[in-house]
């Protein structure tokens, strides 16, 4: 090998190396350029009078020249190689397609009637090298250079530096596609193409600032589908996506220009409307007629598969007038008016009221309040009593809230809330692990020893994937006999997934843990739970023991109750037992555990023994249950 061949490879590779630096350094914005001065570079170094790059389509049917470089005085072909179709020069795609290039010394060699010369000698091509451009064992296109002056003898360390070259273009050109689709998918929905909730804050942040500046009005309307899982459930989620894109667009269709639909996520949509008068009593009404047109589109059936498909929607609407409010503010306004919608019957339309602002500031108080009450220990666990035979054999621990400013904060009013919240996973936490420690002490008493403790379990709570483990962590932690631990489960609870209610309730069952099924008879209707599921007690709830000795509604579902659970072999507990009629008739059914105020109001933990040790007195009870009428189980 010569020492000038020596130099010339040097040099090509040391090219190759260069662009490649500048392909890896340039932004999807600016790998264009960096092509087109790559090809410039590539040709020149070869005297060639093109070098250019092709992209096929994804089903390799057309290629285009997307990229050409010529030297001075030749002429561009750019324009005339188009969307060509891919059978013109059918004998190189098979090779392009296994990742073979295409080396051409001389186009006189090709056969005088074959395609691939009727191709290149009208552009008066004599050489020519083409390589196809890969990301893995996916063809992109193919990278080329043509020499028109002379015939070229491609060399195999030329081919080598040039399949380089044509893997570096390949990762541009994927870093280019990448960054696109991210900046699509940053600022777009996917499945609609509307703007997504990150480009409205864009778009409502610029609507606010003109509005500041022309003293114009707008107004922000949330719509919502009602119902939407039904048709994700009943066809599937292809045809809820099908649904969505109709949606979308019947409501793109009833907007002005200037105006903007945004998809929130799931089955709701944004519309904001500008320019829409000076004062907010005309945008009021200007807003209202362009929610009601889109009330009646969206009303309308939309064919899916094999049906005709029809839902309502309800939306919310909000106005502004300048910066007054940020964008977010005006996205909860619009939302807390679309439950307005929801609540008042649904398929409707209801404006943002003040009074709803008032109550969103209660809730976010309470929120705060009862993060502060987990943090600095103002819950408390207070024990009622369950009788049987006249004695205490359980307790179940009852949550208590000391508020430092509004004293005791009744269960009905934040449970609930933490229920909706999410709250209620920390609350629960921090109930069974107190409730644990309690009960282990009491372990510890031998009056208290054989002392069964029930803790209520909410759905939200049993259904997080670490469940098991907590109880477990409490158990232990605690050093608590599980075998004196109840845990009580809602039936809506066990209408979920039965399997893995199974699985959770069987890991602790094997650890001593027992389970009751509380306010039995008011949720899931089935019964085959009561067979798959480790379940010993049913709960009565205190709705059928209220006045039973007076309602034979109460009395015929409690007889039921009774019958069914003597059948299975399950204990039975009627909870709200609150006077002597109600426990005597209840004993009359054959019903031997009770619970309510005619025994005992829920007490701290010190007043157990007393309640265990010493016999019940219930002229006292019942003087102490006429003071404090009404069941605060919680």
């Amino acid at each position: 090998m010569s020492s000038k061949t020596t130099d010339q490879q040097k040099a090509l590779f040391q090219l190759v190396s260069s662009i490649t630096a500048s392909l890896t350094a340039s932004s999807g914005a600016e790998m264009d350029a960096t092509i087109d001065q790559a090809l410039a570079k590539i040709g020149q170094f070869f005297a060639a009078d093109r070098s250019y790059l092709f992209l096929f389509d994804d089903e390799f049917r057309f290629a285009s020249n997307t990229h050409e470089w010529c030297e001075p005085g030749v002429s561009s072909q750019q324009p005339y190689l188009q969307q060509l179709d891919t059978t013109s020069f059918s004998g190189w795609m098979e090779p392009f397609q296994q990742g073979e290039p295409l080396a051409i010394d001389d186009i006189r060699t090709l056969a005088p009637d074959s395609p691939e010369r009727q191709l290149l000698e009208p552009q008066g091509i004599q050489s020519v090298i083409m390589l196809p451009v890969m990301a893995g064992s996916s063809l992109l296109g193919m990278v080329g250079l043509d020499i028109v002056r002379s015939v070229h003898p491609w060399q195999e360390h030329t081919i080598a530096a040039l399949q380089l070259l044509a893997a570096n273009l390949a990762s541009g050109l994927i870093r280019k596609d990448t960054e696109r689709q991210v900046e699509k998918l940053a600022f777009y929905d996917s499945l609609t193409m509307l703007p997504n909730r990150r480009f409205l804050y864009e778009l409502l942040h610029q609507a606010l600032k003109q509005s500041e500046r022309d003293k114009m009005c707008g107004a922000l309307l949330l719509i919502d589908l009602d119902h939407f899982k039904n048709l994700n459930d009943s066809l599937g989620h292809q045809q809820g996506d099908v649904y969505l894109q109709a949606i979308a667009g019947r409501i793109q269709a009833q907007l002005a220009d200037g105006d903007t639909i945004a998809r929130q996520g799931g089955d709701e949509f944004i519309v904001l409307l500008t320019n829409l008068g000076t004062t907010l009593s005309d945008a009021a009404m200007q807003s209202k007629r362009v929610a009601e047109l889109i009330l009646a589109q969206l009303s309308q059936p939309v064919q899916l598969q094999d049906c005709l498909y029809q839902t309502s929607v309800s939306i919310g609407m909000t106005l502004f007038n300048g910066l007054g409010r940020s964008g977010d503010e005006l996205i909860k306004q619009a939302e807390m008016a679309m439950y307005r919608a929801k609540g008042a019957g649904r398929n409707g339309i209801a404006f943002f009221d003040p009074q709803m602002q008032a109550h969103a500031d209660q809730r976010a108080m309470l929120s705060q309040d009862l993060h502060t009450a987990l943090r600095e220990c103002q819950f408390q666990l207070h024990y009622q009593p369950m009788v049987k035979q006249d004695k205490v054999v359980a307790v179940e621990a009852l949550l208590r809230w000391q508020h430092p400013s509004h004293g005791m904060v009744s269960p009905g009013i934040f449970i609930p809330f933490a229920e909706q919240t999410g709250l209620i996973v920390a609350i629960g936490d921090w109930v069974l692990q107190d409730a644990c420690q309690q009960l282990a002490r009491w372990q510890q008493q031998p009056e208290l020893s054989r002392l069964t403790c029930a803790v209520n379990i909410s759905a939200f709570q049993f259904s997080q994937v670490d469940f098991v483990e907590k109880v477990v962590a409490a158990i232990i932690g605690s050093g608590v006999d599980p075998q004196g631990l109840k845990l009580e489960l809602t039936e809506s609870m066990l209408a979920t997934d039965i399997a893995m209610v199974q699985e959770k309730m069987g890991k602790l069952q094997t650890l001593g843990v027992s389970f009751s099924l509380d306010d039995f008879g008011t949720g899931y209707s089935s019964l085959s739970y009561l067979h798959q599921l480790p379940i010993s007690q049913l709960k009565i709830d205190q709705k059928f023991v209220r006045n039973i000795h007076l309602q034979q509604g109460n009395l015929a579902i409690t007889k039921a109750i009774l019958a069914l659970a003597d059948s299975l072999d399950l204990d039975v507990v009627a909870e709200g037992v609150e006077t002597s009629d109600e426990l005597q008739q209840l004993k009359l059914l054959g019903c031997c555990s009770f619970q309510g105020y005619y025994f005992s109001r829920p007490v701290q933990a010190d007043s157990i023994f007393d309640k265990v040790t010493q016999p019940l007195n219930v002229v006292a009870l019942r003087q102490s249950r006429q003071q404090n009428h009404g069941q605060d189980k919680a």
